[in-house]
């Protein structure tokens, strides 16, 4: 940054006009150098208006001023004037061709407009004025790519290349910009020539391995994949990805597979779990038994050789929730927030797990646990209101409900929820009007709820509208509604609490 506040400074000392006034000679550098110095102070308090002014006056006694030029470029930028800014920094660059810092400065500009290849050009001069600079040969491709030129770009890391050798970095680029252009044979060769470079290397060979993946070439990927198994025998991505030809034919096995792979503490978890989570989902989705117990397996593996990692005890809860055994899922996820007490997801299947087994007490201490740490959840006031109802506490449930419902604007399903808890609070509070109300704004956004349209049944009936209660009975139990007790009241056309 020094550089840009110094340089234009150094050429402004190099003035050497003078002027006439009344026969005293007054050097004009000194009027010249103040006038510049007020016009970046100016700049730096934010008055744009006037350092431009104090610039363009730097321009008048000093045309061909490309310190002034550059400076009145970035004010008129910062005054969104685009197009004064583009031609003030031009005169700079014209002016002073061999500053480096006005080609950047311009390149920049010509980004902003979706100029790619007026930048893309002004790199290649910095190029020719500096061969040996790397990093104007990224920015030069970069441009050339934004220009929608990436044959071009190619050529430009290759120029790189014959000066710096083959590397991981200009190699992926190329890669990449061969795939983009279909060239899976070019992008193929680039990787190939890393690794005839570093034999040895197996993360280039894990690059090639996924391209033959992506590119659909199966045997190919194999053979990439036991060429790292020679090299690493337990390189756990390898012996995964030999492992996947099962996958979609027969999972059990897959995951059976994976087992080595888990017991390894040093294959990093990350990549264990990512195995894994497609089929958390699937479980999730399916509550399939043979894949519960094929994935305990494994997560129960991942907890005891990761003790210590939160992650492990977490996909470890979820995996006993979608079995089926809530307690078991309690105490991994609390082991997992006692590792790292930062992840909501985690507050959040807790909280489901109390309200499920009717646990106020301990639905409504967590919930105030979890407000501490993340006071914009809404499903956390949502969850401290079902507690506070769950304990006949109505008063404190309404003052949770409602700030959940303030910020429950934009998720309808959540707000839904809320309302219909607002409620249940409201009528442990006798104060049938205003749950009526509730409901009403409730069956809004869902109108075929059972439990909902229910409780307005039950509503109807303590404000003595006994034939509306029946209808919201009968509709609570043609969309779904299967308890005794609704089925009680639609016979016997009463409440029953």
């Amino acid at each position: 940054m020094s550089k840009r506040i110094l340089l234009p400074l150094l050429l402004l000392a190099s003035f050497t006009i003078w002027a006439q006034d009344e026969g005293l000679q007054i050097p004009q550098e000194t009027q010249v150098g103040q006038l510049f110095m007020d016009g970046n102070r100016e700049k730096l308090l934010g008055n744009w208006e006037k350092a431009a002014a104090k610039f363009k006056e730097v321009l008048d006694k000093s045309p061909k001023n490309d310190a002034a030029a550059y400076e009145l470029a970035r004010v008129y930028e910062a005054l969104k004037d685009t197009d004064k800014a583009l031609t003030n920094a031009r005169y700079a660059v014209e002016w002073n061709p061999g500053n480096p810092w006005y080609k950047y400065y311009l390149a920049e500009l010509y980004q902003k407009l979706d100029k790619d290849k007026e930048a893309a050009d002004l790199y290649a001069q910095l190029v020719k004025a500096d061969p040996h600079n790397e990093g104007y040969y990224f920015k030069w491709a970069y441009y050339l790519v934004r220009a929608s030129q990436p044959a071009e770009a190619i050529k430009v890391y290759d120029q790189l290349e014959k000066m710096i050798g083959i590397n991981e970095e200009t190699t992926r680029h190329k890669q990449t910009l061969y795939l983009g252009m279909g060239d899976y044979k070019k992008a193929g060769k680039e990787v190939q020539d890393l690794i005839n470079r570093f034999p040895k290397n197996v993360e280039y060979r894990h690059l090639l391995a996924t391209l033959y993946d992506q590119t659909g070439e199966k045997a190919k990927a194999t053979a990439t994949y036991q060429e790292i198994l020679k090299l690493d025998p337990e390189d756990a991505r390898a012996k995964i990805a030999l492992a996947d030809d099962s996958k979609g034919v027969d999972d059990l096995k897959f995951l059976n597979s994976l087992r080595p792979v888990f017991e390894n503490p040093n294959t990093e978890i990350d990549t264990k779990i990512k195995e894994i989570i497609p089929y958390v989902t699937r479980l999730a989705e399916t509550n399939d038994k043979s894949l519960g117990n094929s994935l305990l397996a494994l997560t129960s593996l991942l907890a005891t050789v990761h003790p210590n990692v939160a992650k492990s005890h977490s996909v470890l809860g979820d995996v006993y929730y979608h079995s089926g055994q809530p307690e078991k899922a309690l105490e991994a996820y609390q082991r997992c927030l006692e590792l790292d007490h930062n992840v909501w997801a985690v507050w959040e299947q807790v909280l489901y797990i109390y309200f499920d087994k009717k646990d106020y007490q301990n639905l409504v201490k967590t919930s105030e646990e979890a407000l501490d740490l993340f006071p914009n959840q809404a499903s956390a006031y949502y969850f401290n209101g079902l507690g506070y109802n769950g304990l006949h506490k109505p008063n404190d449930a309404l003052s949770a409900l409602q700030q959940a419902f303030v910020m429950t604007a934009k998720n309808p399903p959540l707000r839904f929820n809320v309302l219909k808890e607002t409620a249940e609070s409201h009528y442990q509070l006798k104060k049938y009007p205003q749950a009526e109300k509730s409901l009403n704004e409730a069956l809004q956004l869902n109108a075929k709820d059972p439990a909902a349209l229910e409780r307005m049944g039950d509503v109807q009936y303590q404000l003595g509208k006994a034939n509306e209660a029946l209808q919201f009975w009968q509709k609570a139990m043609e969309y779904g509604g299967k308890s005794e007790v609704l089925q009680r009241k639609v016979l016997e056309g009463k409440l029953m609490e």
